[in-house]
Formats: C-alpha cells, structure tokens, sequence
C-alpha cells in the first residue's frame, strides 16, 4: 500500500510530451504468435479433444484466429490514442496478404516499403512471446526473484533456521508456481499468462531502425473481469486468454499514446525501453 500510494503520487509529477500534433499515421503490422504452443488443449476448451488427424490443422487455425485479433485490437487501440492515426486494419490486411507466412514476421524491408505505400510515419510490430503458459526462462526468473526476498525475510525471522527456510521454499514453490508458470483455474481466478514484445521503427522525418521497445505481462484474469462473460463462459481457456491478451494490448497502446515520439533527424537513435 506505502508503495502503491508513492507511485501515485510520483506519477502525477511525471510529465509526458503532448500529443502529436499534426498526428503521427502508424501503420501497425500483423501479430505474430511466436509462443510455443504445442497443443490446442493449451489455448482451448473441448468437451473432447480434438483426433490426431485434425490436431495440427485446428492447432493453426486457432493460432491464425488470435493473430488475427491481435492485429485488429492493436491497430483500434492505437488509432484511439490521442495524435495518432492508423492504418485502417482492412487496409494493412489486403496490403500484406501475400507477404503474411504462418509464425513468421513479415521482414523489416518489406514493412518499410508498405510503410511509405500509406504515408505512415511509424510502423509498429508486435509479437506474442508467451501465450497460456510463461517459457521456462520467464517464470524462472520471476519466481526466484520473489522468492529470494521472501526466503531472506524468513531466513532473519528463523536466524537462518534451514529446515524453516527450506520448508517456506517448498511451500512457495507449491503455491506460487501456477502463478508465475501459468495454466491454472482456482477460485473463479485465471492464470493465462500474456505476454507481448513491440516495436517501432521510423519512417518520418528520417528513416531509422528500431527505436522504441516495449512489452507487457498480463498473468492473472481477474474475477471482475471475467465477470462480463456469460457465466458458463468464464472457465473457457480461450476466454481468460483473450481477457488478457485485451489488456496487454491496451497497456502497450497506452504507454506508446504518452511516450512514442518520432526521433529528430540529428539525434543519436537508441533504443531506449519504454517500460513494461
């Protein structure tokens, strides 16, 4: 609470640029699903699993459908964001038909050639690196992070007693592991975890390389919101991941409408992280 009311406090200090004026045209590029999904019961909820022999097909069918939201929601929810205007999401779609390969970006010389087609000052691309399930390397790093300083204060409280300490790790690990590696339902709580990478590469005034970089994590769907589901809906996998992956979208739409600013042309391009 101390350090929530802190943030809120510092946030109202913090001073982003204004909107760009005139506004800046983004073209924002098809999603790609780069998570390693191997099999549709990770993504989807059967009454019966789907045969062997229409496993892939329904498998790539799946991802393409969440692709294709992905891009449509991103290219909404930057066009809402004040001083830019996008690409109309039809628009991108018929431009890129015959570049779009399954799992695969569209390369950057060819983004940048439709990104001067439409007149657009940035192109956007964003990938999905984790979906349903956090990759091993991820969820890792972000259970020993918490739980090295939780074993720290159990370790001062126990004068380092390591029965207590390994006992507190087990128990943490038991608990927190559908948390941070995701997959579970408990309680009406969904942990689907989300996890998107974008970019943005200028077109206008100047060409550069990428120079704006963000990504989001979304672990948990709440009960509020998957309460704006049908009740018999909300414990549907495809559901809780497409509650989250909504508000990964938002929150990189939101961050960029207060920090991505086109680059002066004399400036030192960098690639400076914008959060997340």
């Amino acid at each position: 609470m101390p350090g929530a009311l802190f943030l809120a406090g510092c946030s109202s200090l913090f001073h982003f640029p204004d909107p760009p004026d005139p506004s800046l045209v983004i073209l924002v590029a098809p999603v790609v699903m780069e998570a390693p999904i191997k099999k549709t019961g990770d993504i989807h909820s059967f009454e019966s699993p789907p045969s062997e022999d229409v496993e892939s097909a329904m498998l790539s069918r799946l991802v393409g459908e969440i692709e294709l939201e992905a891009h449509r929601l991103l290219t909404e929810q930057f066009g809402r964001q004040p001083g830019f205007r996008a690409v109309p999401f039809e628009e991108v779609r018929r431009l890129t038909a015959g570049l779009r390969v399954p799992g695969q970006r569209i390369p950057e010389p060819q983004l940048l050639a439709l990104g001067r087609q439409v007149g657009a000052d940035l192109v956007v691309a964003a990938s999905i690196d984790d979906y349903g399930r956090l990759q091993w390397h991820h969820w890792a790093f972000g259970w020993l992070s918490v739980a090295s300083s939780h074993t720290a204060i159990v370790g001062a409280a126990t004068a380092w007693n390591p029965l207590a300490m390994g006992a507190y790790l087990a128990w943490d690990l038991t608990t927190d592991f559908p948390l941070w590696y995701g997959g579970a339902y408990v309680l009406g709580w969904a942990f689907r975890p989300v996890h998107l990478i974008v970019d943005a590469i200028q077109l206008e005034p100047c060409e550069s390389a990428s120079f704006w970089h963000d990504e989001e994590v979304v672990i948990i769907a709440r009960k509020e919101t998957l309460a704006a589901y049908p009740e018999d809906q909300r414990a549907r996998k495809e559901v809780q991941l497409r509650v989250n992956l909504e508000q990964t979208l938002l929150a990189v739409a939101e961050r960029a409408g207060k920090t991505l600013r086109p680059q002066g042309c004399e400036e030192k391009v960098e690639r400076p992280g914008s959060g997340g």
